[in-house]
């Protein structure tokens, strides 16, 4: 079980559901990361094609500098992106609702099943064929607070209702 979750369970709360972020967060750091080693990888032959062998030569060092820089951004975001799944813990308990979000310094978003009116999911069609969407959780005072890229929405969407049937 989560850290943080099993050091803030209450007597006879049990975990129901757990769920997790989608692994299509760390697509937009594959891409950088692939795009900058391809730059690199395809900089020699591209800058000869367009500008002959001698400028294509000395422009070659540059372009590997800067395609240098973007694999170390794609990286970063890819680190990032691995320590925001990793410290982020989503679980529907048989009497609140649980949401922490950080690593060193953190979010928590805490709900009580009674003061939940209600919830939907949405997905885009991307989130239909991969297993990805939004969850929205109304709570009693009016407010909406959406949980992003979570894995099988609909699978959390169940439990949640499930709890809040048996209130």
């Amino acid at each position: 079980m989560s850290s943080y979750v099993a050091k803030v369970l209450m007597p006879h709360e049990q975990v129901i559901f757990a769920a997790t972020l989608h692994w299509i967060m760390y697509l937009q750091g594959l891409a950088i990361t692939i795009g900058g080693g391809m730059m690199a990888f395809c900089s020699r032959p591209v800058l000869i094609l367009l500008f002959g062998e001698r400028m294509g030569d000395a422009f070659t060092r540059p372009v590997c500098m800067v395609a240098l820089i973007v694999v170390v951004v794609g990286s970063f975001l890819l680190l990032t992106t691995y320590l925001r799944q990793t410290s982020t813990e989503i679980v529907v308990t048989n009497k609140r609702l649980i949401a922490k979000y950080g690593f060193i310094s953190f979010t928590t978003f805490e709900i009580l099943v009674n003061r939940i009116t209600g919830a939907n999911y949405e997905q885009s069609v991307a989130g239909r064929v991969l297993g990805f969407g939004t969850v929205l959780v109304h709570g009693a005072g009016g407010e909406i607070s959406p949980i992003d890229q979570v894995a099988d929405p609909q699978l959390f969407y169940r439990a949640l209702i499930s709890v809040l049937r048996t209130q």
